[in-house]
């Protein structure tokens, strides 16, 4: 092959590699993951705050539950002190306050059977809270591990591109300015798969696989060894042979 162009492929498998290795860090499997995690992070946060949502809800129902038994029990003791201060009462007056005191304690004891209900009730949603934390807490730690391992990868990644880079530099050194710009110019086009350059040899482009006709064949070949000659089919830098 001719020699001043030669390392324009040897610039092509580095930027080949690097190619490879930035696909490698973007496809990433775990990066697919983490999107699914989270939705099932924030599904969860949103069942956790609902729950304690009622449990919030509750917590305002046993105070009030709490206040009207306190009540209902200071009742009693009044009416209990009144009874037994020491006053005449009639024998009307006197069922009438029993009446009134079974009312109390019979009121007293619905509410309290209510509150015992309630209690149970605050048991059910605080241990699913304590539940629904510990799956928050497990995303939160998956979403992390994964986070890692991204990272991980995204070192080495990087770490292999600058000695890809290093190496890219010192040999485009000795590649004529015109060529490398028209071999970076073609393998970005969609469709080239990265490569803008291609060897050219008994007439053929070995890119794109068209023979060209010996006319042009001929015209190419005698052309300077650093001279840019392209595929006029697929646009490729041609090394000759």
């Amino acid at each position: 092959m001719s020699a001043p162009l030669v390392p324009l492929l040897e610039i092509q498998d580095l930027d080949l590699a690097a190619n490879a290795a930035q696909k490698r860090s973007a496809e990433l499997p775990d990066r697919a993951v983490i999107p699914q995690v989270q939705a099932r992070g924030t599904r969860v946060q949103a069942e956790l705050e609902e729950a304690r949502g009622i449990r919030s809800g509750y917590e305002a129902q046993e105070k009030v539950l709490g206040e009207a038994v306190a009540q209902i029990a200071r009742d009693i003791e009044k009416a209990e002190i009144e009874r037994y201060s020491g006053k005449q009462k009639s024998r009307d007056d006197a069922k009438a306050h029993d009446a009134s005191q079974a009312e109390r304690r019979e009121k007293k004891s619905e509410l309290e059977e209510q509150e015992l209900e309630l209690l149970e009730s605050m048991e059910e949603i605080e241990q699913r809270i304590g539940s629904l934390e510990d799956d928050v807490s497990t995303a939160r730690g998956e979403i992390a591990k994964l986070m890692e391992v991204i990272a991980e990868v995204e070192r080495e990644v990087g770490e292999e591109l600058a000695q890809l880079a290093s190496a890219r530099s010192a040999i485009a050194v000795g590649i004529p300015a015109p060529v490398l710009s028209a071999y970076d110019r073609v393998r970005d086009q969609k469709g080239k798969g990265g490569r803008g350059a291609a060897k050219f040899e008994d007439g053929d482009c070995q890119g794109c696989r068209i023979k060209l006709p010996s006319l042009e064949k001929t015209r190419m070949l005698a052309e300077p060894p650093d001279a840019l000659i392209q595929c006029p089919q697929c646009r490729r830098v041609l090394i000759r042979s």
